[in-house]
């Protein structure tokens, strides 16, 4: 499997590109990405979207109607692809695909030849998700290089970040984590740092976490 990536729009995120055996996986085009993934898909069978945040899934209308492919995204996030809620100004997708069932559930299929998982980490957004593809987690806004995604946000939820946290730091195995901002990690080095960021969350600290994060997105 080869993944590619380009760092797009003004919040430098990370859109990335999964290929295998001829087919391609489209993950959170956001702002500026629509010539990268033209240049670099040859075959798109879908695009995935870690969460509904405009830096995300600004592309998701001109790259499903080029490519003419399916969206995915977390069921609790899917009224931000439906309307431009921040009004950013992107166009918008009626017709995505809604993942996912109880809170915590995670929900796995396949595209292609691709097992994709989506794991379900609420508290950035409400349908925040770490997408797994075969063997590589993106982990989007939920965990990024020694920091975590912001839980101020409209539709954020400090609580469900800190039960986000527990429960990833229970995850088995260790993978390589591509997250939407930033360097990648793995996830073994991150599980070392969440007990940190939890104990931050219940001293109500999230003044202190914008400034001694490397990244808040």
């Amino acid at each position: 499997m080869k993944i590619i990536c380009n760092t797009c729009g003004k919040y430098q995120t990370n859109c990335y590109i999964v290929s295998k055996n001829g087919l391609d996986l489209i993950i959170d085009p956001g702002e500026s990405a629509y010539e990268f993934v033209i240049k670099n898909a040859a075959n798109p069978v879908a695009i995935l979207n870690t969460h509904g945040h405009f830096d995300h899934i600004f592309s998701n209308f001109g790259l499903k109607k080029f490519f003419n492919i399916d969206v995915f995204i977390h069921k609790e996030d899917k009224f931000m692809l439906e309307n431009d809620v921040f009004r950013y100004g992107y166009k918008t997708v009626d017709d995505a695909i809604g993942i996912g069932g109880a809170k915590f559930e995670d929900v796995h299929f396949k595209i292609g030849d691709f097992d994709v998982t989506f794991l379900h980490f609420p508290g950035h957004t409400p349908g925040t998700c770490m997408i797994k593809v075969d063997d590589a987690i993106f982990s989007g806004d939920f965990i990024f290089m020694d920091s975590i995604g912001r839980y101020d946000f409209p539709f954020s939820e400090k609580h469900s970040m800190k039960l986000s946290l527990e429960r990833c730091m229970k995850i088995d195995g260790d993978f390589i984590l591509y997250p939407g901002h930033g360097e990648k990690t793995t996830l073994k080095y991150e599980q070392k740092n969440m007990g940190y960021w939890i104990d931050m969350i219940d001293g109500g600290g999230i003044s202190e976490l914008n400034y001694t994060t490397k990244l808040n997105y």
